[in-house]
Order: C-alpha cells, then sequence, then structure tokens
C-alpha cells in the first residue's frame, strides 16, 4: 500500500524549486525607491499580487496600495495587460509617484485534490483513481469502509511569471518565472512570490535580507 502511495504522489509532486530569473544589464536599481504591484493576470491573479507586495513589504520595499492602481487603471480607462506599454507605465508613474510597477501573470493555478487510490492483488487499479471532493485528507491508511483502498491528497500547483518595468524608460529591469507545489493555492504562489523577492535582495539597495 505504501508503494502505491509513493507511486501516485510521484505523479503530482514536480516543478522547478528556485525562479528563472532575468536581469536588464543597464538596470540602476539604486534609483528605484517606491513601487506599484499590479494585478497579475490569469486565475487567482489578485492573490499572487497580494502575496508579492507582502513579499516585497517585509524585505523593506515601499509599496504603493494595489487598490490605487487598479482605481488609477479604471479611471484612464486602461487594462492591466496593456502597462507595459511605455506611454502608459510614464503615465501611471507620475500619478502614483512611483519608480517601477510590477506585473505578472498567473499561468497556472492547480488546487490540491484528494484521491481515493484502490489496489487489487495485480498493483494500482488505476481506473480505480477516483476524485473525493469537500475533503482534505492525508495520505494515511486506508478509506472507511473501502478495502484495498487509500486516500492521498495532491499539492496544488501554481506558475507564476512576473517583471519590473521602470516607469521612467519602459525597460523590464527584472524578470522571473517559478512552478512550484503546495499545500494550498495561497501557499504555493507565497512560495514563488517569497523567491521572487529574495532575488531582488542582491540587486535592490531598497531591500533587506
Amino acid at each position: 500500500m505504501r508503494k502505491s502511495a509513493i507511486f501516485i504522489a510521484v505523479l503530482f509532486l514536480g516543478g522547478c524549486i528556485t525562479p528563472q530569473i532575468a536581469i536588464n544589464s543597464h538596470a540602476d536599481f539604486s534609483r528605484i525607491h517606491r513601487v506599484a504591484v499590479a494585478t497579475f493576470g490569469g486565475p487567482g491573479g489578485d492573490v499572487a499580487a497580494d502575496v508579492f507586495t507582502q513579499d516585497l513589504l517585509q524585505h523593506g520595499a515601499d509599496v504603493v496600495e494595489r487598490q490605487r492602481l487598479d482605481a488609477l487603471l479604471q479611471e484612464q480607462n486602461l487594462a492591466s495587460d496593456n502597462i507595459l506599454d511605455p506611454s502608459t507605465v510614464t503615465k501611471i508613474g507620475k500619478i502614483l509617484g512611483v519608480d517601477a510597477i510590477f506585473v505578472g501573470t498567473v499561468a497556472s493555478n492547480v488546487p490540491s485534490q484528494s484521491y481515493l487510490v484502490t489496489t487489487s492483488r495485480h498493483g494500482i487499479n488505476m481506473n480505480g483513481v477516483t476524485p473525493v471532493s469537500g475533503t482534505d485528507l492525508m495520505p494515511e491508511g486506508p478509506a472507511i469502509g473501502v478495502p484495498d483502498s487509500q486516500v492521498l491528497t495532491s499539492a496544488a500547483q501554481a506558475s507564476l511569471i512576473s517583471r519590473m518595468v521602470d516607469v521612467e524608460t519602459g525597460s523590464i529591469l527584472w524578470s522571473g518565472r517559478m512552478s512550484y507545489e503546495g499545500i494550498d493555492a495561497e501557499s504555493t504562489m507565497a512560495g514563488i512570490t517569497s523567491s521572487f523577492a529574495k532575488s531582488l535582495v542582491p540587486l535592490w539597495p531598497a531591500l533587506h535580507s
């Protein structure tokens, strides 16, 4: 039974454990003092932006309240996916008084899922892998009343892409992407955004470790 649990778990546990980072060789992070974080595109983009904002704050960044940026975009009739346009970035930067804006995309967001795994004398019965709704069960022991079975919970999975854009030039200063797995969607995204923030610490004097 233990082998069954390990086999199914391997199907779900994978992905990058460190972010892939790209840095503009001409970037001057020393003049970046105040930033904004736009709502990320894709499913769960508001959560991704919120946890990234929290991570930046924990490292000492001066971050404008995200609702102010969202309200400005609505007021100016601008879509968040057009923020990378140089004229839009400059306009937003002047109004909000920020030096850079973080934009991003949630490339994938898969919640955790529990599965009922049944076995036979021939091994795992793949046809017996059935979603279990409304529960959060650990992979311990058989399901009650179901012989030769075990309940497993897959990890939540997420992939994020983010960019730091200079509002004066419209240039991308920093870019990161990462896939990660965790207990639930929020903690999974937090694992990624925490890694993003840590990658900025050696580059950006406004931050501390």
